[in-house]
């Protein structure tokens, strides 16, 4: 029984995300389907089943000549038209083939056509209400980042022994196109070096006004079952925020305010800055890169020591050299609407961020928020804590922490759990805070800009193209095999995304049912015998040939295609659903 409600618990909180996915998915096909369903009715076609859903029927009912069902399989739907199989066709009226060449051609194509309406629909509502793109403001004064305008994506952090640097990526860099393909937007870019592991690409940057071309070339890092994938370890530039100060803090009494910029750390510009939140820990002369990566895997469950896959880990070494330099204070760069403002701040790091499950500090009783005070009854901080656990072994020691303003004590110690013998490293499960005097800071975003009615819809309609031409380039790479299809998404890989957006927002969700929607209308309308645009090739061939191709013709393609089809879906649907497990297991 404890077994069941573990189980129970661990999947409650994926179940909106399935539920979200099905009605979304179930919504598009709906409509999809509906397409064909009005345009059979508008021809004379008789239409015998309307079904949102493929396999046994759920409920049904019937209806004059047709029958409305829901079936177990959701990602799928049907509209099945008298005569439209092939074998089945006798020349009456009302059968598909029966009707005229524009009249099929007319009902073949509502489908897409209606995805993509509602396409360009969905955006234009995007565009009317705002929509949170996640990009970050790079240049200064922006109200927002619409989708489909152009602005400059700019660079942030570079590793200093990473392919980007190799290839001669500086921070500050304005990316201009990557192998002939304009760079509009961070996501561009990063899909192309992720789809490019070991292959030489073209990147064009602006530096100090001057455009300059680079050549660089993606290391491979294995990505569990869908292979390698590329990285260059750089990050786009954005600036952080100011979003939350804790009242009778040292930030609150220096008049700080949410919404406030930060521009610099002790005078250095901050092209990406890290998030201060979580995750941070001392990097003291004696820990090695090998010690770094242990401690990683540890608190992030990943072998690999890559900062640009993490961009909360990315500047912590550099961030607490500069730190460590005046402990005692730091003086920050503030952008506040058109002036520069300039803090010092004393910094805390004795708060507790975050503790790990089964850990030996969740052992010891130690809480999230909890803020270290005295060991053994001298003054203590992580770098101490660190020392301590690492030169004590498997004796236990007291520390003294205060919890809502009362004081506590805690033993710290014991067995010693290690990092899988990847270095002699203590997982003793904490993740700290830098509180900044009081500070919370994060990533400044950039909102959609909110358009009016008329305007929006412009705007709908150009980033409808600009999607349709970006899948039109995805398409094209697949064909060429500068992208394996391996990388492709289907139905679990869809319930994950949609997921992901809805956690970022109702906006959002709304934008990617509308990007998969036309996605839908894309995908129907290649040129393959199952699919809409299978049909519609049929009929040009008919059209040119002036007579339909044989029977026999259409039902082996059909029967070959339907074959191909499913052997395709099955392999996007394994190599998701095997991501998506490496993914919670690692």
């Amino acid at each position: 029984m404890e077994f069941f409600f573990d189980l129970m618990s661990s999947f409650l909180p994926h179940f909106r995300t399935v539920f979200l996915a099905i009605v979304s998915l179930g919504f598009l096909i709906f409509i999809h389907e509906l397409g064909h369903f009005y345009a059979a009715k508008r021809c004379g076609i008789k239409v015998n089943t309307f079904s949102i859903g493929f396999g046994p029927k759920i409920v049904g009912i019937q209806r004059g000549e047709t029958e409305y069902k829901i079936s177990v399989f959701p990602f799928g739907g049907y509209v099945q038209m008298e005569g439209e199989n092939p074998s089945e066709q006798t020349g009456a009226p009302g059968e598909f083939a029966s009707a005229s060449l524009g009249s099929r051609a007319f009902v073949v194509a509502a489908g897409p056509v209606v995805n993509l309406v509602f396409g360009v629909l969905v955006y234009w509502l995007v565009f009317t209400i705002g929509f949170n793109t996640g990009t970050a403001r790079l240049i200064g004064g922006l109200t927002g980042l619409p989708l489909g305008e152009k602005k400059a994506v700019q660079v942030g952090w570079v590793s200093d022994d990473g392919p980007g640097a190799a290839g001669g990526i500086m921070p500050g860099d304005t990316l201009i196109s990557i192998n002939g393909e304009s760079i509009r937007h961070w996501s561009i870019f990063q899909t192309r070096i992720l789809t490019s592991p070991n292959k030489e690409l073209e990147l064009v940057v602006e530096r100090d006004g001057e455009r300059q071309t680079l050549s660089v070339k993606p290391e491979p890092i294995p990505e569990g079952v869908r292979g390698d994938i590329g990285k260059i370890r750089v990050t786009d530039g954005s600036e952080i925020e100011v979003s939350h100060i804790r009242k009778g803090s040292f930030a609150a009494d220096a008049g700080l305010q949410v919404g406030d910029v930060i521009e610099s750390i002790n005078g250095e510009r901050l092209y990406n800055t890290p998030y201060f939140g979580y995750g941070v820990w001392h990097p003291s002369a004696n820990w090695t890169d090998e010690k770094y990566k242990a401690f990683y895997k540890r608190v992030f469950g990943h072998h690999e020591l890559d900062p640009s896959a993490n961009w909360i880990f990315q500047k912590y070494k550099a961030l607490y050299k500069r730190i460590n330099e005046n402990p005692e204070a730091l003086t920050l760069g503030i952008r506040r609407a058109d002036q520069m403002l300039t803090f010092a701040l004393p910094v805390n790091w004795h708060v507790i961020a975050s503790v790990q499950e089964g850990s030996i500090a969740a052992d010891a009783g130690i809480q999230n928020g909890d803020v270290l005070t005295t060991l053994n009854g001298k003054l203590i901080d992580q770098t101490t804590l660190y020392h301590q656990l690492q030169t004590t072994a498997n004796q236990p020691f007291e520390i003294s922490l205060m919890r809502d303003g009362n004081p506590q004590r805690v033993t710290l110690g014991g067995e010693t759990q290690t990092s899988n013998g990847d270095a002699d490293l203590p997982r003793f499960g904490l993740m700290w805070q830098a509180s900044l005097s009081g500070m919370q800071l994060d990533r400044k975003t950039a909102p959609l800009q909110e358009y009016n009615l008329f305007t929006g819809f412009g705007k709908g309609v150009e980033a409808t193209w600009l999607t349709c031409t970006a899948i039109g380039r995805t398409l094209q790479q697949l064909i060429g095999g500068e992208v394996s299809p391996k990388y492709l998404a289907g139905p679990v890989g869809i319930t994950h995304m949609t997921g992901r957006f809805s956690r970022l927002g109702l906006s959002s969700l709304i934008f990617f049912v509308g990007f998969i929607s036309i996605n839908l209308a894309i995908v129907n309308l290649l040129p393959i015998p199952i699919a809409d645009g299978g049909q519609l090739l049929f009929c040009a061939v008919e059209k040119i040939r002036g007579k339909p191709m044989p029977r026999r013709a259409q039902e082996i393609v059909q029967q070959v295609s339907v074959v191909l089809l499913i052997a395709f879906f099955l392999y996007v649907t394994w190599f998701d659903g095997m991501s998506l497990i490496y993914d919670l297991t690692n």
